[in-house]
């Protein structure tokens, strides 16, 4: 990667922001069906088809964006906008509880799909917009890149803020045996009996909630970020 682009402000902010972007989504997101798992009693496959209200949001927002920012000639609004979404979202995921219904899980994915519709393609476009021709391929690259680092940053950090939580709640209801309840997976879980396993779902979903908060305080600093893009008059070729 040339070095000079890391001299380009369009370019280091958008790596920033989509780095840390990055963190919040692939770090939060791992334990949605998890959660679908565990507190709903999904499997796998229907964690799974569960979770298009995200894509569907994601998809939605992002062709809207693209659109209006075609008609209009200004992308700057749409990161603020988006970023501030994906926070928004990320603290109304920490209120959910093992009693929520599920197309309260269904709304507030929808929202986190729309805000990362706005700041995905848009920082993309921010890069290709300002660098040189000759870097545009590698500008472009390079963004994706440092959201993928992100992610697997997120992933790890996240998982271990999910893990010591979890751990640390089960010590404290269950001091004799944490240990053994640390293993269960998503199917025993529901084998287990009936005060057990509401006790234990209330770890899982008050572990849950650290990661959601901590992935918004995250956000809120790609949020601020943000506000330091300028609008450049798109390309007419």
């Amino acid at each position: 990667m040339p070095l000079e682009l890391f001299k380009h402000r369009t370019f280091l902010l958008t790596s920033l922001i989509g780095f840390i972007v990055g963190i919040s989504l692939y770090g939060s997101m791992t334990f949605l069906p998890l959660y679908l798992q565990v507190v709903k009693g999904s499997s796998p496959s229907e964690a799974g088809m569960q979770l298009p209200p995200l894509m569907g949001g994601l998809l939605v927002m992002s062709v809207v964006s693209g659109r209006v920012i075609s008609r209009l000639g200004k992308y700057r609004f749409f990161p603020i906008a988006g970023t501030l979404l994906v926070s928004i979202s990320m603290i109304l995921l920490a209120t959910l509880e093992i009693s929520s219904p599920l197309w309260l899980l269904y709304l507030y994915t929808s929202l986190l799909g729309a805000g990362l519709g706005m700041v995905l393609q848009v920082l993309v476009l921010a890069v290709q917009n300002t660098v040189a021709f000759k870097h545009m391929g590698v500008a472009t690259s390079g963004v994706t890149l440092f959201r993928s680092i992100g992610g697997s940053v997120g992933v790890a950090a996240f998982g271990a803020v999910f893990s010591g939580g979890l751990h640390a709640r089960l010590a404290t209801l269950f001091p004799q045996g944490a240990g053994s309840l640390n293993s269960i997976n998503a199917t025993t879980v529901h084998q287990l009996p009936e005060g057990l396993r509401d006790q234990y779902l209330q770890a899982f979903a008050g572990s849950l909630h650290m990661v959601y908060f901590a992935a918004a305080c995250v956000v809120v600093l790609a949020f601020a970020l943000a506000w330091l893009i300028e609008d450049v008059p798109l390309r007419d070729k």
